[in-house]
């Protein structure tokens, strides 16, 4: 990719405890040097899950960002009520 595209990559060595943030869209790739355990949060934002809503197909997807959406409104709603 360097040569083609002008893309260089970093080496980075993780050790137990630390915490390695991936900007979204960023391309990456792991290599694990020994048995590790992995977790991953994915965010997707109320704005993005409406867009996404609003051009899907699928209604299986369109039902869990239905169900997100509404949980978000709520808890907004909530938090609004507990203002003076």
């Amino acid at each position: 990719l360097r040569e083609e595209c002008g893309v260089s990559g970093w080496t980075l060595l993780q050790f137990p405890g630390d915490a390695v943030l991936v900007p979204a869209g960023a391309p990456h790739q792991v290599q694990s040097l020994t048995g590790t355990i992995s977790v991953e949060q994915r965010f997707l934002s109320l704005e993005n899950a409406a867009r996404l809503r609003d051009h899907s197909t699928h209604p299986q997807l369109r039902a869990q960002l239905d169900g997100m959406i509404f949980s978000a409104v709520r808890e907004a709603v909530g938090v609004l009520r507990g203002c003076k």
